[in-house]
């Protein structure tokens, strides 16, 4: 397991997150075939050890990794299409994702203001901003 995984797992257990047990191959395709997109090698990584969170469970910063399972839920039931959200900020202020037109991870307020700048290039680069509570996740 690579070390930056291990570190978001030590805080989400200081935090005392329950995490879901590993993705499996069938939940990957599964996901990627209703999404019609696939996830970044270092998502499947982290999501092969832990598939999000239990519920709607939060870390220390009251932001909440959804499971692939929700991750199609909110993604059906929004209204962007655009945004594959895999994260989001006190109950849905905010989501994080991937933008299907962009490199690179992005907020969505689902209102008019659109950020159309990613807050990380990377979903590793992500994980470790919202761990430690950077201002630009908010």
């Amino acid at each position: 397991m690579e070390d930056w995984i291990k570190e978001a797992i030590a805080f989400w257990d200081e935090c005392e997150v329950k995490m879901n047990p590993p993705a499996t191959d069938a939940d990957f395709e599964k996901a990627e075939t209703i999404l019609s997109f696939s996830f970044p090698d270092d998502f499947k990584a982290l999501y092969a050890v832990v598939n999000g969170f239990d519920g709607y469970e939060w870390q220390e910063y009251m932001f909440s990794f959804w499971s692939l399972d929700r991750i199609i839920k909110e993604f059906v039931e929004s209204g962007n299409k655009n945004i594959i959200g895999f994260c989001d900020f006190l109950i849905m202020s905010h989501v994080i994702g991937f933008n299907r037109n962009a490199v690179g991870i992005f907020k969505d307020y689902s209102t008019d203001y659109h950020i159309d700048e990613p807050i990380a290039l990377t979903f590793m680069e992500a994980i470790a901003m919202i761990n430690s509570s950077s201002r630009e996740i908010y």
